[in-house]
């Protein structure tokens, strides 16, 4: 009796894995900003401004200079990839348009 209770024990701990979900992490990437921060953002804001309400974008733009791209991802451990992504777009040092993904 004590040996199939072993038994038991031990395939139950080798194969515990199997009936129960292993812990996954949240991956979280890019830059964390808020619809507050983006609600901020207007048209003429020079691009230290917008740098300091939005931080430094994760993406840098090497053959649009006049673009900023802040981007953000979230993948739960047990869910749908989220993803944000705000551009502005500067004409001579000031923002010109605000584009939302």
């Amino acid at each position: 009796m004590k040996k199939a209770i072993t038994l038991i024990l031990i395939g139950l701990t080798l194969s515990g894995c199997s009936f129960f979900k292993l812990h996954k992490m949240d991956i979280q990437q890019g830059n964390i900003y808020t619809q507050e921060d983006v609600n901020r953002l207007h048209a003429g804001m020079s691009e230290s401004q917008v740098r300091s309400i939005m931080g430094n974008p994760a993406l840098t733009q090497v053959f649009t200079t006049n673009e900023l791209a802040y981007v953000y991802t979230n993948k739960p451990g047990y869910g749908e990839l989220e993803q944000k992504r705000v551009v502005c777009v500067f004409n001579y040092g000031t923002l010109r348009e605000i584009r939302r993904n």
